[in-house]
């Protein structure tokens, strides 16, 4: 491949725009929401959920457009893990790290859509932990503007791909 037909890849780390208390805030409200409807038919899974309280790294699999050389990360904070799926929440915006012209703002709505394919990095990216491939399934509304977001794992992805 020739010098010029060679693409710059930008990698772009996006995080919450609240304060770290939101998002604690944010969680315990959904807590004490799954505690009074556990019962609940609707919540009877396959598999056992399990609180996961950690930040994982989300990267659509497709960029937010067409020919982008922008790749965006997002940090996110997240609710439960099962065999199956993730839970997780994301804020009203996300920030990028680096702030520019070329790195702006992003909704939480735009970028966490119901049917998108995703990759979703649990640990620090040069640790052990695995990458997988994952289908959003649910997204909706919860406290203060937050999303819920819910994965279901469809493969382990490749590491660096």
């Amino acid at each position: 491949m020739s010098q010029t037909e060679q693409t710059n890849i930008i990698e772009v780390h996006y995080e919450p725009d609240c304060p770290p208390e939101q998002i604690e805030h944010v969680l315990a409200a959904l807590d004490r929401w799954s505690r009074r409807t556990a019962k609940h038919v609707t919540h009877q899974r396959a598999s056992d959920r399990h609180a996961y309280r950690t930040t994982v790294m989300v990267e659509p699999s497709e960029p937010a457009t067409a020919g982008s050389t922008l790749r965006q990360l997002f940090h996110v904070p997240t609710r439960n893990v099962s065999k199956t799926g993730l839970g997780f929440v994301a804020s009203p915006v996300f920030m990028p790290r680096l702030l520019s012209d070329t790195t702006p703002f992003v909704r939480g709505e735009a970028a966490f859509r119901v049917g998108m394919k995703i990759k979703v990095t649990l640990g620090p990216p040069t640790g052990m932990m695995p990458t997988l491939c994952g289908e959003i399934v649910r997204v909706r509304p919860v406290h203060l503007g937050f999303l819920e977001i819910g994965v279901r794992f469809l493969d382990r992805g490749l590491e660096g791909s």
